[in-house]
C-alpha cells in the first residue's frame, strides 16, 4: 500500500464520520419530544394521562391527539394499506398517515381539549425544555383491550410520535427528603415508611 492509498481511506474515513457527526448532530439541535402516558380503570372506564416534555433545544407545535386501540399482529395490514393509499393520495401523505382501530379518540387543531379544570388548545407550542399533561381521556373498552391502548401526538411538522400506555400502579413512586438542618435531600424509590 502506498501513501496515496493510505490517505485516501484516511479521508474517506474522517468524511464519513464527519457526515455522521452532522446528522446526528442536526437530529439533537431540533425539538425532541418525549411521551409518558398511563392507564388507570376506574367505574369501568379506562383513563389515560399523557405527558409530554420537549427534550430538545427548539420549540415543538402539537397539532393532534390521538387515544387508541392497537391490534398486536396487525402491522402488515397496516403496510399493505399504506402502499396502496400510495397511488392514491402520495408517498408524504400516505407516510403520514395513521390507522386508528376502535374505540379511538382523535383531537386535531384547531380544538379545545378537556373540562373546565384542565384544558389545553390545540395547536399548542411547547417551548424547549417544558412540559405539559393533555387532559384526562376515558374510554369505555374491555379489560383485555385495555391492555393494548396506545397514545400518538401529531407535531406541527408532520411527525408522528407513537407511546404504550402504562398502568399507573406499575410506576414505583419517587420521594424525595429534605434534612431541614442541612438542606442535603436524598432521593427514595417506593412508598413513604409507615410509622
Amino acid at each position: 500500500m502506498n501513501w496515496t492509498n493510505a490517505l485516501a481511506i484516511f479521508g474517506a474515513v474522517t468524511g464519513a464520520s464527519g457526515l455522521g457527526w452532522q446528522m446526528w448532530s442536526h437530529h439533537l439541535t431540533g425539538g425532541r419530544v418525549e411521551v409518558l402516558s398511563t392507564r388507570l380503570k376506574r367505574e369501568g372506564r379506562w383513563w389515560v394521562r399523557t405527558d409530554v416534555s420537549n427534550v430538545g433545544r427548539l420549540d415543538v407545535t402539537i397539532v393532534g391527539y390521538s387515544v387508541w386501540r392497537d391490534i398486536p399482529g396487525h402491522r402488515l395490514k397496516r403496510a399493505v394499506w399504506k402502499l396502496r393509499a400510495v397511488r392514491r393520495v402520495g408517498w408524504k401523505r400516505a407516510r403520514r398517515t395513521q390507522l386508528l382501530f376502535n374505540p379511538a379518540v382523535h383531537f386535531a387543531a384547531p380544538v379545545q381539549v378537556g373540562s373546565e379544570a384542565e384544558r389545553i388548545e390545540l395547536p399548542l407550542v411547547l417551548k424547549a425544555g417544558s412540559m405539559v399533561s393533555l387532559p384526562l381521556i376515558g374510554l369505555e373498552v374491555p379489560n383485555r383491550i385495555g391492555q393494548q391502548l396506545r397514545v400518538s401526538l401529531h407535531l406541527g411538522t408532520g411527525r408522528i410520535i407513537r407511546a404504550d400506555v402504562h398502568d399507573a400502579d406499575a410506576l414505583e413512586p419517587l420521594r424525595i427528603d429534605l434534612d431541614d438542618y442541612t438542606g442535603d435531600w436524598s432521593l427514595h424509590i417506593g412508598p413513604p415508611p409507615t410509622d
